[in-house]
C-alpha cells in the first residue's frame, strides 16, 4: 500500500464526503480537498505516509478550517501494524482525523475513520485565508482537479472563467464586453478582458470608438486546447 500515489487516495476519500452531503474538490488553495456543508469547510490533506511534512500542513490548515484530516494508505499488515496506534495517538493529541485508505486484492477501495478531529480548542486566527479557501470553492462550478496530484494542470476559478471567456470569442467572436455577457459569460468578464493577466486577448477599437471588441489570440486558443479535459 506505501507505493500509492497520494491521487489514488482522493476518490475513496471525495466519495465518503459526497456521501455525508459535503460538496467537495480538490487542491483549492494548497488544500488537497477541500469540502462544504451548510457553511462547515473541512479539509483533508493527502500522502503516501504519516510523515511529519503531513502533519505540518494538517496543523498549518487547522488556522482555516472547521475540522482537518489526514489521508493515508492503511499499512500493509493493517491493524497489526504496530505503528497504528502511535498514529492515533498523535493525531488525538494535535486534534486532527485520521483516515486509513486501503483496497482490496480486486482493487476495490475501503475506507475507515480511524480518528474525528476534536474542536479546535483555539479561535481561528486566519479568516482572510479561511474566506479564500470558502471563495476559491464557490468560484468552481465542478469538480475536475483530483486532489493530491504534482506537476498537473490545476483549474482555478479564476483560469475557468478566463476558459469561458475565450471558448465564447473562439466560438462567437470578435465581441464586446456586454456581448459576453449576454453570451452567458461571466460576471467579471470586463476585468478579464481589461486587465489580460492571462495574456489570451487582443482588442480592437469597436465602431464609434467608445468601446473595444475582443478576440481570443493563439496563446488563448492554446490554452483552450491544452485544458479543453477539464472543461
Amino acid at each position: 500500500m506505501g507505493n500509492l500515489p497520494e491521487s489514488s487516495l482522493y476518490g475513496p476519500v471525495r466519495d465518503y464526503l459526497e456521501g455525508l452531503g459535503y460538496e467537495v474538490k480538490g487542491e483549492v488553495k494548497d488544500c488537497d480537498i477541500a469540502a462544504m456543508r451548510d457553511g462547515e469547510l473541512i479539509v483533508v490533506e493527502l500522502k503516501r505516509g504519516f510523515t511529519m511534512e503531513l502533519l505540518y500542513q494538517a496543523v498549518n490548515r487547522q488556522r482555516i478550517a472547521d475540522g482537518v484530516y489526514v489521508a493515508v494508505p492503511l499499512p500493509g499488515r493493517g491493524y497489526l501494524s504496530p505503528h497504528i496506534r502511535d498514529m492515533q495517538s498523535l493525531c488525538r493529541r494535535l486534534e486532527l482525523g485520521l483516515i486509513f485508505v486501503g483496497f482490496t486484492s480486486q482493487g476495490t477501495p475501503q475506507l475507515d475513520i480511524a480518528v474525528h478531529p476534536r474542536e479546535a480548542s483555539a479561535p481561528r486566527r486566519d479568516k482572510k485565508r479561511r474566506l479564500a479557501v470558502i471563495r476559491e470553492h464557490e468560484a468552481r462550478t465542478g469538480s475536475v482537479n483530483t486532489g493530491g496530484v504534482t506537476r498537473k494542470k490545476i483549474l482555478t476559478a479564476y483560469k475557468e472563467q478566463a476558459l469561458r471567456v475565450a471558448r465564447l470569442l473562439r466560438d462567437e467572436g470578435p465581441l464586446t464586453v456586454d456581448e459576453v455577457k449576454r453570451r452567458g459569460g461571466p460576471s467579471n468578464a470586463g476585468a478579464i478582458l481589461g486587465r489580460n493577466v492571462l495574456r489570451w486577448f487582443d482588442r480592437e477599437a469597436a465602431p464609434g470608438g467608445r468601446r473595444y471588441l475582443y478576440r481570443v489570440n493563439p496563446a488563448g486558443l492554446e490554452a483552450l486546447e491544452m485544458y479543453g479535459e477539464l472543461l
